[in-house]
């Protein structure tokens, strides 16, 4: 999945007009007849309102949380130390990885629970525990133990001893996400028609990224004068929201099953042949996993950025949360006013290459402005990009393979992701945050022009590799 930083069939998306889109001129959402909906049936619309609102407040929960974290993290080490920095960058990638391993970990189960199950269930069950992990992280932090923890690094690197009772819980915050990520990206077909998808995927990107800037921006603006146990409410009442929601889900969202019941290691490897037998896929999935791994380095070394270059506080980091979120949320409806359905992986690769320039700006400029506007341009690209992945994915794969696909896309993305917080750290240790982002912003404009060059990603973005001609095709 893109993360940004979190599939797609070929039909032409055609933008909405000024006086016909999902946005009338004085401003509000028009939703008569729901032209978001293939089905007229009110259950129908009703469900699309509630997976996006559980969408919205679900995942807007735990980017609150990594902020509170990141920056309890960061703090924790004095900022006039000369080892402040190299301790900083360790400690984040520890936290990053807490957070890694068990999302690759659920990548491999994920997706062939969400077509074996009733999706309703599962995405109940992943809200559940993402809020249960918020809540013990909150109870942490009231007990905030603070003695010192010597543990492997650059020399004398230790932690609080807070930083050890929140690994796991960011693990299971992190597991809990997994889970009903492809669950609830396998979930829109079933109550929106083909022909909106476009529309669909951008409006839920669009409001989620939005709820979520908001959650990280009061969240760094309220964790210097609340401290973080009462700065995690945020979180915890996004992550309430969404489960009232999931409460009135009538239908269960899932997909029709097309052979007999097999084991679930058989529906598994079946979901992995699916990928591996079309080039075009799984020169994505590759292409998502190198983004992704320098996509780690750069995220991972944001608190850092702001806290040792910047020399700023929690309320900009949660301010460059915000913006990218905000960024994002612009870049992921405002892709539907471009004909990328002519060319879906040439318009890819194009936004690869220009999020990739984006972070190369970030080491010229010690102005937090500059450094908002450059994050701000980073999640816009980052948003186009993920709405054109959706699209064509879910457009391409048959509905009762849609949880497998995109799980198997999370593995791709996920899978360097550990390795790039790791060299993160050490880069950034050993040669100082500006060759961090040069590197990094680099990396990612570099694997958009290889993007480019490869014909079997293009025709499958189009719908037109050997095994979906004719099927979406334009």
């Amino acid at each position: 999945m893109w993360r940004g930083l979190p599939t797609y069939e070929g039909h032409a998306e055609l933008p909405p007009s000024a006086s016909e889109g999902l946005w009338g001129p004085v401003g509000v959402v028009r939703w008569e007849g729901h032209r978001l909906l293939r089905s007229p049936s009110l259950t129908s619309q009703l469900d699309f309102v509630r997976l996006l609102a559980a969408s919205a407040f679900g995942f807007a929960g735990a980017p609150g949380a990594a902020v509170v974290l990141a920056w309890m993290s960061v703090s924790a080490y004095n900022l006039s130390a000369p080892n402040h920095a190299a301790f900083a960058a360790w400690a984040l990638a520890l936290l990053g990885i807490s957070a890694t391993v068990p999302t690759l970990v659920m990548a491999f189960f994920s997706g062939t629970l969400a077509d074996r199950m009733n999706r309703r269930r599962l995405l109940r069950v992943g809200n559940a525990l993402g809020l249960l992990g918020v809540v013990l992280l909150a109870a942490v932090f009231y007990v905030y133990p603070t003695s010192h923890i010597p543990l492997p690094g650059p020399a004398g690197f230790y932690v609080p001893a807070w930083f050890l009772w929140v690994l796991p819980l960011w693990a299971l915050i992190a597991l809990a996400a997994a889970l009903s990520r492809p669950t609830l990206n396998s979930s829109i077909p079933q109550v929106v028609g083909k022909e909106s998808l476009g529309r669909a995927n951008g409006l839920i990107l669009s409001i989620g990224l939005v709820v979520s800037g908001v959650g990280t921006l009061s969240v760094g603006f309220l964790l210097t004068p609340w401290g973080p146990v009462l700065t995690l409410l945020i979180p915890i009442a996004f992550l309430e929201v969404a489960a009232v929601s999931l409460a009135t889900l009538q239908s269960d969202v899932t997909g029709v099953r097309k052979a007999s019941r097999r084991s679930f290691a058989s529906d598994m490897s079946e979901g992995l042949r699916y990928v591996g037998r079309r080039t075009g896929l799984l020169e994505i999935t590759l292409a998502s996993l190198g983004v992704n791994f320098f996509a780690a380095i750069a995220s991972v070394e944001i608190p850092l950025y702001v806290d040792d270059w910047l020399r700023q506080g929690a309320l900009v980091l949660g301010a460059l949360t915000f913006v990218a979120s905000l960024g994002t949320a612009i870049g992921s409806s405002a892709v539907n006013a471009i004909r990328y359905d002519r060319s879906p992986g040439l318009y890819l690769a194009l936004f690869v290459v220009l999020s990739g320039l984006t972070l190369v700006i970030l080491p010229f400029t010690h102005s937090p402005f500059v450094a908002l506007a450059a994050i701000a341009g980073f999640g816009f690209f980052v948003g186009m990009l993920t709405t054109i992945y959706l699209v064509v994915i879910q457009r391409t794969v048959p509905n009762e393979l849609l949880g497998r696909v995109f799980a198997a896309d999370e593995i791709g993305s996920f899978a360097l992701i550990p390795l790039g917080q790791s060299v993160g750290g050490a880069l950034t240790a050993l040669r100082g945050l500006a060759f961090t982002y040069w590197a990094t912003g680099g990396g990612i404009a570099l694997l958009g022009a290889i993007m480019a060059g490869l014909k079997e990603l293009r025709r499958f973005a189009a719908g037109h590799d050997q095994f979906t001609s004719g099927v979406g095709s334009n």
